[in-house]
């Protein structure tokens, strides 16, 4: 079983998850922040780490050369005259 770190998160070779050092971060997040392995506290730290593994799981496939789904995402969508847009 590899180290539970971050810098393990993602297999190099494969570019695969690995559940295990997953599972463990998941685990170990979960009891320090609630201080009970509870279902409530694994889904919260699922929630965390998912941006993290999306983040490290981008990093991988752009220094492979593998293609990245990206979307573009305008402020206002299509610019047309007499439309009122909101402030925000």
């Amino acid at each position: 079983m590899a180290t539970v770190t971050l810098n393990n998160l993602i297999d190099e070779s494969t570019g695969r998850t690995n559940r295990d050092v997953l599972r463990g971060l998941v685990h170990r997040r979960a009891m320090a922040d609630y201080g009970a392995i509870t279902p409530r506290s694994l889904r919260s730290s699922q929630r965390y780490y998912a941006c993290l593994l999306a983040q490290r799981l981008f990093g991988w496939r752009t220094r492979h050369g593998v293609p990245v789904r990206m979307v573009e995402i305008t402020a206002y969508g299509e610019q047309r005259d007499g439309v009122r847009r909101s402030a925000f």
